[in-house]
């Protein structure tokens, strides 16, 4: 085997490498600390395959740093328990560099800009390594227009700070209604580039694909971690509260506290939910699978939000987990899973409520 990226190249040596990398990937979905049947494998194994779509396309498709674009993630790729609600875009950065962003805030319920470390294909943990900024502490112009300036060093007026870490800025935007808001525009530049994007360098091909391979390996074994680390915090069908400290060390946004728990229902099984919301600028409850992938929000009611949900005349709000419609305004479907995980969202609250929960028979 040679060590010339070029060589690896002109023999075919680099796909090669790509495909050897990619079958460790089959590792995560044999792990014996999940609970697991052919179903939750079989959706492991479209897992992995979404996943090495996103992988293609940050580092095979990646312009590089000095010509960064804010891309969504491919077509149903799902990672993370992601909010349905959110529309989500990121662009890859490098810190040494300095960026502005600019665009029109739209209508959407929620916006935030966050500079994260994010490399999964080192198997590094995601942390909020920078600074975050949502739609409140932005100066907009009279037209709904604004300009950012990311850095690591101070900036006057809408600064995003960023650190010697930071590689990627994720924009999170929330919709109460996505029939009827309008999602922001915006765009970035890093200030230092100079010219267009360079045409394809043979020799950075194949740490491409092996970084596309190693993105999917470490993204799926990076969240069944996480998802295991739920069973230390709390019992099966109820939710626990990660702490600030580890919520942001796995790049969530400050001003979003998510309760958490894993889900199991037999056939004959319902979970009751009972909580009363606290004031805050928006709150939503999801299911997603054991890979913590969000379920099929797109066929069907697997989540609700503070504008969706059904409240009780006290306030309270009471939802029904089931595998079939119980007759209830605030059933959440299961979409033919046995179990999964579940989260709530309090997005800037005044209070961080614990659900109740109640495993019943139908």
């Amino acid at each position: 085997m040679s060590d010339d990226p070029v060589e690896k190249v002109l023999n075919a040596e680099a796909w090669t490498e790509f495909c050897e990398h990619l079958k460790k990937a089959g590792e995560v979905l044999l792990r014996d600390d999940l609970t697991i049947d052919a179903f939750d494998r079989a959706e492991g194994l479209r897992y992995m395959t979404r996943l090495l779509r996103a992988g293609l396309v940050s580092f095979v498709e990646h312009p590089g740093p000095r010509h960064p674009e804010f891309r969504p993630m491919p077509r149903l790729v799902k990672m993370g328990l992601d909010n349905p609600d959110n529309y989500y875009v990121s662009a890859s950065v490098n810190p040494r560099n300095s960026y502005r962003i600019s665009g029109t805030r739209g209508t959407i319920h929620y916006l935030s800009f966050a500079a994260q470390s994010q490399n999964f294909a080192a198997r590094n943990r995601m942390t909020g390594s920078g600074g975050h900024l949502n739609d409140s502490e932005i100066a907009l112009e009279a037209d709904g227009s604004f300009e950012i300036i990311a850095s690591q060093q101070e900036q006057p007026g809408n600064w995003l700070p960023m650190s010697a870490d930071t590689s990627q800025i994720l924009i999170r935007q929330t919709f109460l209604d996505k029939a009827n808001e309008v999602p922001v525009e915006v765009r970035i530049e890093c200030l230092e580039a100079d010219g267009p994007p360079a045409p394809i360098d043979p020799a950075r091909v194949p740490g491409q694909l092996i970084g596309s391979a190693l993105y999917a390996v470490g993204c799926a074994q990076w969240f069944a971690d996480w998802v295991m680390g739920f069973d230390e915090r709390g019992e099966l069908n109820a939710f626990h509260l990660p702490d600030l400290e580890q919520h942001q060390h796995v790049g969530g946004d400050p001003d979003i506290r998510i309760p958490l728990g894993h889900w199991e229902l037999a056939d004959d099984e319902a979970l009751v939910i009972d909580v009363v919301p606290p004031e805050c600028d928006y709150w939503n409850v999801q299911l997603a699978n054991i890979w913590a992938e969000s379920l099929d929000y797109e066929h069907r009611q697997v989540h609700l939000n503070s504008h969706t949900a059904k409240l009780n005349d006290d306030g309270s709000f009471r939802c029904i987990v089931a595998h079939a419609d119980p007759g209830h305004p605030n059933w959440l479907d299961t979409a033919g899973h046995k179990r999964g995980i579940m989260g709530f969202r309090w997005v800037r609250a005044k209070a961080l409520p614990l659900p109740c929960t109640r495993l019943v028979k139908l």
